[in-house]
C-alpha cells in the first residue's frame, strides 16, 4: 500500500474495487500510538476485512504535467480544449475555483461544443454567485445536449433562485427527473428548489422523502444535511414530532460519519445541567461502581452506599446529579452525608422503592454529540423546535449547553435574548445581547437585535444610532432593514414639535430608497402607503396596501391594520372591522407584537380601534334621526364591550381608556333617550341600563376633573371634562323622568294585556262549550240515524223471509197431486198409511198460539195484516203475488217507518197462517181418497 506519510488531508483514494473515499487529517491524540503507515479515512469500511488491499491515489500533479504537455504539443483546437478542460478539472477538484474558471472559459473558447467544459464553467460561475451568466451557459449547453440531466437540474435551481419564472424552472427539473427517475440527487435538487418558497414546503418535504426512499433502496447513506432540511421543513409545517425524529436521525448520521467522536461522555460532571428529558438526545446514564441499598426504617428517600467507596469525594457523584437505579427508577440527589461509622448516605428528592436488596447506580452525563461542530446546527434547530413547541425550559438549557461547548456561537446568544424579551425580562435580554456584542462586535445580526430591543422600548435615539451604524456597514441583507427601521423611527416621531413635515419626508425618502433597489420589498411599500395615508391620499394608499396583501399573502400584518384605518376614514365601517379582526387573528397566531411594547398592549390598542369603529358607525347611523337609527344602540353597546376588553388587556390604568368608556356610556344613554323622538320602541329596562351607565360614569368623570383641577397630569382638557360632566348630569335627570314614563307605559300595557288575556280565556271557554254541545248533538243524531238504519234492515230481512214463504206456498199449490199406489217415488219400506201424520197439528182455531198475542197492539197489527192480505191475494196460481207498494215500504218516509213495519209484520203472519191451513186441508183430502 501507500505509506501513511504520503497521505494528506483531502486526498481522494480508492481501496480495492469497493470503496472510494477521502483521507481525513488525524488529530494529535489519534496519531499517538500510530505509525507512519497509518492513515484515517472519512467513510466507514462496511466490507469484510482483508489484507493486501490495493490503494489508489489520484495524482493531480502528474495530470497537470501531462495536460500542459498535450496543450503545448499540438495546434488542434479540439485537443487543446481537452487539455484545458483537464487542467480546469484538477483545479476544480483542489478547490481553486478562480483558476478552474479561467481554464474552463479557455476550453469553451477553443471548442464551444465541449459540453463538460461548459458545465464546469457554469459551476464555477455559480460559486462566484454570477447566476445569470451561469444560467446563460447552461442554456447554451442544453442547446447542444438537451438530455444533460445535471445541466437541467442546475438551470432549474437557478431559475427558482432568480424568481423569474418558477413554472419554467420546474419544467427543467421535471425533465431531468423523467430522464433519470432513480437518481436521488436530482430529486434532492427539486426538493431544494421547492424549499425556496414557503407555500411549497409540504411538496418539498414530500420530495425529500422520495429521495430518502431512493437512497435507502440503493443502500446509500442519507446525508445529515438532507435529514436536517427535512426536520426544518417539518418544523415549519408544524409537524413537531416528525421534526424531532428527523433531528435525531441527523445526529446519528453525523455520528456515523465520525464514529470516533461518538459515545464520548463528559466524565467531569460539568455538563450535568443537561438533564431535561426533552434533551435526551444529548445525555445518557453512565454506569458507576457504586451500589446502594435502601436505608433501614421508613425513610424511603435515603440510600446507603454498600460498595467499597469510603470517601464522599471518591463517589464521582455530586448533589444535584440525576441518577438511575435498577428497575427504571430515576431520582435526583438532594444531599450526600457520611456517618461517624463510615457509612455514606445519599438523600434523593423522591421516595425510592428498590425491587432488590441492592441496586447498581448510574449517573446522568452529557454525551459527546455537542463536541462535534457538525452537530451544532442540528442542536440549534432542535432548540428552536423546543421554542416553537412551547418547551421553553429545555430550549434555554440546550442553548446554554451549545454556548458552553462553543462560546462563539452567536445565534444562541440572540435566541436567549429573544426568549428573555418574550418572557418580559428585558434586563436578561440586555445581558445576553451584551455577551453577543462582546463575542461579535460588528455582527449585523447582533446589532439588528439590539436596535429592535430599543425599538420595542420606544427608545428612538439609541435605536437610530444602532441602525445608522448598520447602514454604514453596507451589508446588502442588513442595509435594507436598517433603512426600513430608520423610516419607521421617523414616522413614529411625527408628533415632534415643528418637525412633522421634516420627519414625514425623511420616512418617505427611506422607503423610496429601499424600493429603488428592490421593487418587491413589501415592507417598504407598506411604509410608503402609510406616508401617503398620512398625507390624505387615501385612494393611492389603499391600492398600495391591497398590493402588499396580494404579494405577501397577509404575512405583513401591518397592511391589514393600515387598510382598516383607510376604510374607517372612508366611513366603510364593516370593511374596517373585518381588517381589524384579521389583524388580531394574524398577530395572535404569530405571537409577536408589532405596534406596542407588549402583545397585551398591542391587542389593547387594536381593540380600541375596533371600539372607535363601532362608535363612529353608531354616530353615523344616528344621523338618520328616524326609525333607521335603530341599530345605533346595539353598536354603542359593542363599542362599550370592546373598550372594556381593552381595559382588561392593558397592564396599567389608562385614563384615556376610562374616559372613552364614560363617553361611550353617555352617547349610548343619549341614543336610548332619543328613541321616543325617532319612533323607535324601547323598554324600561333599556332606560334603566342607560341610567345605570350614566350614574356609574359620573363619579369617574368628576374624579378626572378633580385631578385636573389639582394639577395632576390628565391628557384631557378641563373644558372638555366640564362639558361632559354637565351633560352627564342633565342626561341623568332626563333618564329618570323617561324611566318613570316607561314604567307607567309598561304598567298600563300590562293591565291591558291582562284584560285581553282574561277576555281571550273567556272566549276560549265559550268556544270550547259550544264545540262540546255541538259534538254531543252530532253524536245523538248519529245514534238515531244508526237506529233507523237497523230498523230498515230488519224490515228488509222480514220482507225477504215473507217472499220466500210465499214462493214456497205457491210452488206447493201448483204441484200435481199423486194417487195412492201410483208411481214409484216412495222409497222402499216407506209408510203405507198416512194416518197419524198430522195428529200433532194444531186446530185451525188455535193457529194463533204460534205467535205471541199477549200484546194488544200485536192483535191490532194482525187484524190490519189480515185485511191487507185479503185485498192483495189476487194473483194466479202460476205466479207469485205482485210486489206493489214494496219499494215505498222499504224507502218511504222515516215518520211512517214504524207503522209500515208493523203492518208488514201483520201481513206476513196472516199469509203464513193461510198457507199452513191450506196445506193441512190438502193432506186430509188425499187421505180420504
Amino acid at each position: 500500500g501507500i505509506m501513511g506519510s504520503s497521505m494528506e488531508g483531502g486526498d481522494r483514494i480508492r481501496i480495492g474495487h469497493e470503496l472510494e473515499t477521502l483521507v481525513v487529517v488525524a488529530d494529535d491524540d489519534d496519531e499517538e500510538g500510530g505509525d507512519e503507515n497509518t492513515f484515517r479515512i472519512k467513510d466507514n469500511w462496511k466490507f469484510d476485512s482483508a489484507s493486501n488491499k490495493k490503494i489508489w491515489k489520484k495524482d493531480y500533479d502528474r495530470v497537470l504535467s501531462l495536460a500542459k504537455g498535450a496543450y503545448n504539443s499540438t495546434n488542434m483546437p479540439e485537443v487543446q480544449a481537452e487539455s484545458l478542460y483537464m487542467l480546469a478539472r484538477v483545479y476544480h477538484a483542489r478547490g481553486e475555483m478562480e483558476q478552474a474558471n479561467k481554464f474552463y472559459d479557455k476550453a469553451c473558447m477553443h471548442a464551444p461544443d465541449l459540453s463538460p467544459a461548459r458545465f464546469g464553467l457554469a459551476q464555477t460561475l455559480i460559486w462566484d454567485e454570477s447566476y445569470d451568466e451561469a444560467a446563460a451557459h447552461l442554456r447554451l449547453l442544453l442547446g447542444t445536449c438537451s438530455n444533460a440531466t445535471d445541466a437541467l437540474a442546475a438551470l432549474g435551481l437557478l431559475e427558482v433562485k432568480a424568481g423569474k419564472d418558477r413554472r419554467e424552472a420546474f419544467v427543467y427539473l421535471k425533465k431531468a427527473i423523467d430522464l433519470d427517475p432513480f437518481n436521488a440527487d436530482l430529486v434532492l435538487i427539486e426538493a431544494l428548489a421547492l424549499q425556496q418558497h414557503e407555500s411549497d414546503y409540504p411538496l418539498s418535504l414530500d420530495r425529500y422523502r422520495k429521495a430518502v426512499r431512493l437512497l435507502e433502496a440503493q443502500s446509500k447513506v442519507v446525508p445529515p444535511d438532507v435529514l436536517t432540511n427535512m426536520g426544518v421543513l417539518c418544523h415549519e409545517t408544524k409537524q413537531y414530532d416528525e421534526a424531532l425524529e428527523m433531528y435525531g436521525k441527523a445526529l446519528k448520521a453525523v455520528e456515523a460519519e465520525n464514529p470516533d467522536g461518538a459515545g464520548k461522555t463528559d466524565e467531569s460532571g460539568d455538563g450535568t445541567f443537561m438533564r431535561h428529558k426533552d434533551n435526551s438526545l444529548f445525555w445518557k446514564f453512565v454506569d458507576t461502581d457504586i451500589r446502594v441499598k435502601a436505608s433501614e426504617g421508613e425513610e424511603k428517600t435515603k440510600l446507603t452506599v454498600v460498595s467499597s467507596q469510603t470517601d464522599v469525594d471518591s463517589l464521582g457523584v455530586e448533589v444535584g446529579d440525576d441518577i438511575s437505579l435498577e428497575g427504571g427508577i430515576e431520582a435526583t440527589i438532594k444531599d450526600i452525608s457520611k456517618e461517624d461509622a463510615g457509612a455514606i448516605h445519599l438523600v434523593v428528592k423522591v421516595d425510592v422503592d428498590l425491587k432488590s436488596p441492592e441496586s447498581k447506580l448510574s449517573v446522568k452525563r452529557i454525551n459527546g454529540r455537542l463536541q462535534n461542530p457538525s452537530s451544532i446546527s442540528i442542536a440549534f434547530n432542535l432548540a428552536r423546535l423546543h421554542e416553537s413547541s412551547g418547551r421553553i425550559v429545555p430550549a434555554i438549557e440546550l442553548h446554554k449547553a451549545i454556548l458552553k461547548q462553543h462560546p462563539s456561537y452567536v445565534n444562541s446568544y440572540l435566541r436567549l435574548a429573544c426568549i428573555a424579551r418574550d418572557c418580559g425580562s428585558l434586563k436578561d435580554c440586555s445581558e445576553w445581547l451584551k455577551n453577543a456584542v462582546a463575542v461579535a462586535p460588528g455582527n449585523p445580526e447582533v446589532l439588528t437585535l439590539v436596535g429592535n430591543l430599543h425599538l420595542s422600548l420606544c427608545d428612538w435615539a439609541p435605536a437610530q444610532n444602532v441602525f445608522d451604524q448598520l447602514l454604514q456597514q453596507k451589508v446588502p441583507k442588513v442595509e435594507a432593514y436598517s433603512m426600513l427601521s430608520l423610516g419607521n423611527i421617523y414616522f413614529n416621531n411625527l408628533n415632534t414639535p415643528k418637525k412633522y413635515s421634516k420627519h414625514l419626508q425623511h420616512a418617505a425618502d427611506f422607503y423610496r430608497r429601499i424600493l429603488a433597489k428592490d421593487k418587491a420589498n413589501a415592507y417598504a411599500a407598506n411604509g410608503l402607503g402609510t406616508v401617503l395615508a398620512e398625507k390624505g391620499e387615501l385612494f393611492k394608499a389603499k391600492e398600495i396596501f391591497n398590493r402588499v396583501r396580494e404579494v405577501s399573502g397577509d404575512s405583513i400584518s401591518d397592511s391589514l391594520l393600515n387598510l382598516g384605518h383607510i376604510y374607517l376614514a372612508q366611513k366603510k365601517h364593516p370593511e374596517a372591522l373585518q381588517m381589524y379582526q384579521s389583524y388580531m387573528n394574524r398577530t395572535r397566531s404569530s405571537g409577536a407584537q408589532t405596534t406596542s411594547k407588549s402583545q397585551e398592549d398591542d391587542e389593547a390598542e387594536v381593540l380600541l380601534y375596533i371600539a372607535f369603529a363601532y362608535f363612529d358607525w353608531a354616530r353615523q347611523t344616528e344621523l338618520f334621526n328616524n326609525a333607521k337609527a335603530a341599530p345605533a344602540d346595539e353598536r354603542y353597546q359593542k363599542c362599550i364591550e370592546y373598550i372594556e376588553m381593552a381595559m382588561k388587556k392593558s397592564k396599567r390604568e389608562n385614563v384615556v381608556l376610562r374616559y372613552n368608556w364614560c363617553l361611550a356610556k353617555l352617547q349610548a344613554a343619549n341614543c336610548v333617550l332619543q328613541k321616543v323622538n325617532r319612533n323607535i320602541r324601547r323598554t324600561a329596562q333599556e332606560v334603566k341600563n342607560a341610567l345605570d351607565g350614566l350614574e356609574e360614569s359620573l363619579p369617574i368623570l368628576q374624579t378626572m376633573l378633580q385631578w385636573k383641577e389639582d394639577g395632576r397630569k390628565v391628557a384631557i382638557s378641563k373644558g372638555m371634562l366640564t362639558g361632559v360632566v354637565n351633560q352627564c348630569k342633565h342626561n341623568i335627570d332626563s333618564a329618570k323622568s323617561h324611566l318613570k314614563e316607561e314604567l307607567k307605559k309598561e304598567q298600563d300595557a300590562d293591565t291591558l294585556r291582562n284584560f285581553q288575556r282574561i277576555e281571550a280565556e273567556a272566549n276560549e271557554k265559550q268556544r270550547a262549550l259550544a264545540a262540546s254541545l255541538q259534538k254531543e248533538k252530532e253524536a245523538q243524531e248519529m245514534e238515531e240515524s244508526e237506529q233507523r238504519a237497523r230498523r230498515k234492515m230488519q224490515r228488509v230481512t222480514n220482507l225477504v223471509d215473507g217472499w220466500k214463504q210465499s214462493e214456497a206456498a205457491a210452488h206447493k199449490e201448483s204441484a200435481p197431486k199423486k194417487k195412492k199406489g201410483m208411481g214409484g217415488d216412495a222409497p222402499p219400506g216407506g209408510v203405507d198409511d198416512e194416518t197419524g201424520i198430522f195428529d200433532t197439528e194444531l186446530p185451525e182455531n188455535d193457529a194463533s198460539a204460534l205467535f205471541d198475542d199477549s200484546d194488544e197492539e200485536d192483535e191490532d197489527d194482525d187484524a190490519e195484516a189480515a185485511g191487507s192480505s185479503t185485498k192483495n191475494a189476487t194473483p194466479s196460481d202460476d205466479e207469485p203475488a205482485p210486489q206493489k207498494g214494496t219499494e215505498k215500504d222499504l224507502f218511504g218516509d222515516s215518520s211512517s217507518d214504524d207503522e209500515e213495519e208493523t203492518s208488514k209484520k201483520r201481513s206476513s203472519k196472516s199469509d203464513g197462517n193461510d198457507d199452513e191451513q191450506a196445506s193441512k186441508k190438502r193432506k186430509l183430502e188425499d187421505k180420504e181418497d
